[in-house]
C-alpha cells in the first residue's frame, strides 16, 4: 500500500512539473509573439468582428498618432477619413470598417491620423481564430515616402520635358546662328576675294573686247580683207573668253550660295582643288606657288562639300596673307592629304610670318584677327572649326614666328559611325 502511495506521489509530483514547464514555455512563446507584433516595422492591428480594435502595435501608433491604449479601447471607425471634412485623392479611396474586416490586399487606402492629415497605406487582411474567437489581422504598409516621392518624379519629369523642349528651342536658334555666321564668313572671304576676281574677270572681258574690234575692222564695208576663216577664229576666241566668264560666274554663285545639311560622299581632293581655283590669280599675282602632294588612297567622307570647300579657302587666304606680311614677294603653300585608319588627314603649310603663342592660342576664337581694321573679320578660323566639330573633326595649328605655320585637320571617314 505504501509503495502504490509513493508511486501516485510521484507520478503526481511528475504531472504537476510538466503543467509548470507548459505553462512557463506558454508564457515564454506568448513574450516572444508580443515582442515581434510590437517591434514590426509594418502597423499592426487585430479587430473584433464588431470591429473594435483588440490590439495595435508601436508602428501603428507611429502610423496613426494614436497611442496604444487609445486604439484598443475603440472601434477601428476612427481610422475612416470624413469626405466632408479631408480630401482622398483621386487614385486612393478612404478605408472602410468593411475592408478591415475583409480578408484580402487593398491598395493605395486612404486612413485618418490623430491629428486630422490622411496618410496612404496598402492593407493587407488575414482571419484567424485565437481563444475560441475570431479575429482580423490588419497590416498597413505606409505609402506616404512613396506617394511623396512619387509626386516629386512627376514634377521632375514635368521639369525636365520642360528643360528638353527650352534645349530643343535653343539649339535651333544657336544651328540658325551657326548658319547665319558661316554665310556671314563666306561673304567675308567673297570680300578677300573680290580684287582677284575682278581681275580674272577682266581678262576675258579684254579679250572679247579685243576680238570684237578686230571683226568690226574686218567686216567693216570696203574692207578688202574679208577672210571667213579669221572671222570664224575670232568668233571662237570670244566665245572662249565668255566661257571663262561664265565659269567664275557660276562658281561664284555656287560659293555663295546658302549651305544646307545635305551631306554626301566627297572626295576630299575635289573640294581642295575647287577652293584653289578661287584663289589661282590671287596666288601667281603674289608669287605663291602651291604644292599639292594627294595620297591616291583617300576614301570619300560623309560631309557637305560647300563648307568644306568654304574649310579649305578659309586656310589657303590665311597661308597667302602669311606669306603677304614677309614682304619677301614670293612664298609657298604645301597641301598634304593622308588617311589614317578611320580618319582622313588633310595638312595645309606655308613659309610665312608665322604666329607668336599668343595668337595660336586665339586663333579659333570668334572676330580674333591680327589684321588691320576693314581687312579681316576674323570668323575664318571659327567658323571652320565650327564646320569641322559637327563632322567630328578636329584642327590644330602649329606655328613659329619667323618659320611659318601649319593647319592639320582630321576628318572621319562618316561621323555618323562616331557615336
Amino acid at each position: 500500500m505504501r509503495t502504490a502511495s509513493a508511486k501516485r506521489v510521484r507520478m503526481t509530483a511528475i504531472e504537476g512539473g510538466r503543467r509548470r514547464k507548459g505553462a512557463a514555455e506558454s508564457r515564454d512563446f506568448a513574450s516572444k509573439y508580443q515582442i515581434v507584433f510590437d517591434q514590426a516595422s509594418d502597423a499592426i492591428i487585430t479587430l473584433m468582428p464588431n470591429g473594435k480594435i483588440d490590439a495595435a502595435n508601436q508602428a501603428m501608433e507611429d502610423l496613426t498618432g494614436y497611442l496604444k491604449g487609445e486604439l484598443e479601447e475603440s472601434s477601428a471607425e476612427i481610422l475612416i477619413p470624413n469626405a466632408d471634412k479631408v480630401r482622398v485623392g483621386h487614385r486612393a479611396r478612404p478605408v472602410t470598417l468593411e475592408m478591415m474586416t475583409t480578408p484580402g490586399m487593398y491598395e493605395d487606402v486612404g486612413i485618418l491620423r490623430k491629428d486630422g492629415y490622411v496618410r496612404f497605406v496598402d492593407i493587407h487582411i488575414r482571419l484567424v481564430q485565437s481563444g475560441g474567437k475570431q479575429l482580423a489581422i490588419a497590416l498597413f504598409r505606409d505609402l506616404t515616402e512613396k506617394k511623396r516621392m512619387e509626386r516629386e518624379l512627376i514634377t521632375k519629369h514635368s521639369e525636365l520635358k520642360n528643360a528638353y523642349f527650352q534645349l530643343e528651342k535653343k539649339n535651333i536658334e544657336l544651328q540658325s546662328m551657326q548658319d547665319t555666321l558661316v554665310q556671314s564668313g563666306k561673304m567675308a572671304a567673297l570680300g578677300e576675294l573680290t580684287a582677284g576676281i575682278a581681275h580674272e574677270l577682266n581678262q576675258p572681258l579684254q579679250g572679247i573686247r579685243g576680238y570684237a574690234q578686230e571683226l568690226l575692222t574686218i567686216t567693216s564695208p570696203g574692207e578688202k580683207t574679208n577672210d571667213p576663216a579669221e572671222v570664224s577664229s575670232d568668233l571662237r576666241e570670244i566665245m572662249s573668253s565668255v566661257d571663262k566668264m561664265v565659269a567664275i560666274i557660276s562658281q561664284l554663285r555656287t560659293f555663295t550660295r546658302r549651305s544646307t545639311e545635305n551631306h554626301e560622299f566627297t572626295d576630299v581632293h575635289t573640294a581642295i582643288e575647287e577652293s584653289l581655283k578661287m584663289l589661282s590669280r590671287q596666288f601667281a599675282s603674289r608669287g605663291i606657288s602651291v604644292n599639292k602632294q594627294f595620297n591616291k588612297d583617300i576614301p570619300k567622307i560623309y560631309a557637305n562639300p560647300l563648307q568644306l570647300e568654304q574649310v579649305f579657302i578659309n586656310l589657303a587666304t590665311n597661308a597667302r596673307d602669311a606669306i603677304d606680311e614677309t614682304k619677301r614677294g614670293k612664298g609657298t603653300i604645301w597641301i598634304h592629304t593622308r588617311a589614317t585608319e578611320n580618319f582622313v588627314e588633310i595638312s595645309y603649310k606655308d613659309d610665312g610670318c608665322g604666329m607668336n603663342d599668343r595668337t595660336q592660342a586665339k586663333a579659333f576664337n570668334p572676330f580674333f584677327t591680327t589684321k588691320e581694321v576693314g581687312k579681316g573679320m576674323g570668323l575664318g578660323l571659327s567658323l571652320s572649326y565650327g564646320i569641322l566639330t559637327k563632322i567630328h573633326g578636329t584642327i590644330v595649328v602649329e606655328s613659329e614666328m619667323g618659320k611659318g605655320t601649319e593647319f592639320v585637320i582630321r576628318i572621319p571617314k562618316d561621323f555618323r559611325e562616331m557615336g
